[in-house]
């Protein structure tokens, strides 16, 4: 399973003392355990925000030495990034970045506690055509998406993944 992680969740994904973290644990334990599993990034937006957040720094340097973290190139995030926000023209419309992410890699599922995204995520019109219905983590019920389905090739790897 790929998947991508909203920055606003790190906290939750990675710290235990954190109120949501069970919410969040099986995704955690899915990545670590499950073959396959990769957690990806990419994209000037998403690469500053990451870059914020330096006390989760040790954690992805092991996600990425376990080849567990893939950066997607970037320029191609950027421009659809770009493209998305000339479909869609809305003050809300703050994550165009985390659609562009999702529709250049190729992964289907989102994890966040935030809900401000999820009507832009879910929108069938915001991704290439024929492919999979993008779904979002949030809860520990949700762990029923964490299925072998959602583990898939991804498209557009950086060559060089920093």
């Amino acid at each position: 399973m790929c998947f991508v992680l909203d920055v606003n969740s790190f906290h939750c994904f990675f710290k235990p003392s954190c109120p949501e973290f069970r919410d969040f644990e099986p995704l955690h334990d899915w990545l670590y355990n499950q073959g396959g599993t990769k957690l990806v990034y990419g994209g000037t937006k998403y690469m500053d925000e990451l870059s914020r957040l330096r006390k989760y720094r040790g954690y992805l340097l092991e996600l990425l030495k376990i080849g567990k973290f893939v950066q997607i190139d970037t320029k191609a995030i950027d421009v659809e990034t770009e493209r998305l926000k000339t479909i869609v023209v809305r003050a809300d419309f703050d994550d165009a970045h985390i659609v562009a992410l999702l529709a250049v890699s190729g992964c289907v599922l989102f994890a966040s506690t935030d809900k401000r995204a999820d009507k832009y995520i879910k929108r069938k019109d915001l991704y290439p055509k024929k492919t999979p219905r993008r779904v979002i983590y949030r809860k520990r019920r949700h762990l029923v998406l964490l299925t072998k389905d959602k583990i898939v090739k991804l498209n557009n790897v950086a060559t060089v993944q920093s």
